[in-house]
């Protein structure tokens, strides 16, 4: 294996703007789900 192969650790960084962008696309998933999932018990009363 030549020394150009070796893996270069990611900046310590960039974990949290992966955390941030998670965040940013997690949050309303889960309010979007939740909020639904509240109506279809409604719904189905």
């Amino acid at each position: 294996m030549a020394e150009d192969d070796r893996a270069v650790a990611p900046a310590s960084g960039s974990w949290a703007l992966v955390a941030l962008a998670w965040l940013a696309v997690g949050l309303p998933l889960l309010w979007g789900i939740w909020t639904t999932l509240q109506k279809a018990v409604v719904l189905f009363r």
